[in-house]
């Protein structure tokens, strides 16, 4: 009860944390958290070699949502990519090639790191989190 009355009033008061905007393409504290969100999803999407259109559609929700016009874009390329994609993987024909809808996936994904990297500069980026690198055993 306590902890609502004081998250409410710093919200009335003007001191959410979603009010105090990070300095301009900031690597370690961005700003837009759905351009960070869908950038951190891609390259982790991008990572596995198996495609997954229902994660890129994840993806695309967040990149939509950003503020900058150019992730918006290719959050909105990427969402018809991965529908188009997820469609065929749904229906599961064998008859139905799906490479070409895979390639149209692919390359929305390379639409959205072409923006993510406009806005945040080459990856890596400091607000996406590193796997550890796993230690051998003896």
């Amino acid at each position: 009860m306590i902890r609502t009355l004081v998250v409410a009033s710093l919200l009335l008061a003007g001191c959410s944390p979603a009010a105090t905007p990070a300095p301009a393409n900031s690597p370690t504290a961005p700003s837009d958290g759905y351009a960070t969100s869908a950038c951190a999803r891609l390259v982790g999407s991008m990572a596995r070699k198996e495609p997954s259109p229902v994660d890129d559609m994840g993806t695309a929700t967040r990149a939509v949502s950003a503020t900058d016009p150019g992730i918006q874009e290719a959050g909105k390329q990427l969402a018809v990519a991965a529908k188009e994609a997820g469609d065929l993987w749904v229906q599961d024909d064998p008859a139905v090639d799906k490479g070409p809808a895979y390639r149209r996936l692919a390359d929305a994904q390379q639409g959205l790191l072409a923006a993510c990297t406009k806005v945040y500069g080459e990856p890596p980026w400091a607000f996406v989190k590193q796997k550890p690198t796993p230690t051998p055993s003896r």
